[in-house]
């Protein structure tokens, strides 16, 4: 019997598999800190589409926006506090 797999699940693999499994030691392509913030605070924007296939294969890109995203997360809680 199969079980079905919720949608945090998937996230979680997801992001588990992502921060490992494309490591990228020589950063051939990778977007700036400024690029991934921008991005972080403006995920709408179009021309962000290049960066978010990049981070799709490259884990310390990935990674580093996980930060950005989760320090964007702090501040926006603390300024509703």
């Amino acid at each position: 019997m199969r079980r079905e797999i919720s949608d945090e699940e998937v996230l979680h693999f997801a992001k588990s598999y992502l921060s490992e499994a494309f490591p990228n030691p020589k950063r051939i392509g990778c977007p700036t800190d400024w690029e991934l913030i921008r991005m972080s605070e403006h995920p709408k924007e179009e021309l962000h589409a290049a960066i978010s296939e990049h981070l799709t294969f490259c884990s310390p890109c990935f990674n580093r926006y996980m930060e950005i995203l989760a320090e964007l997360k702090r501040r926006m809680r603390a300024s509703r506090e």
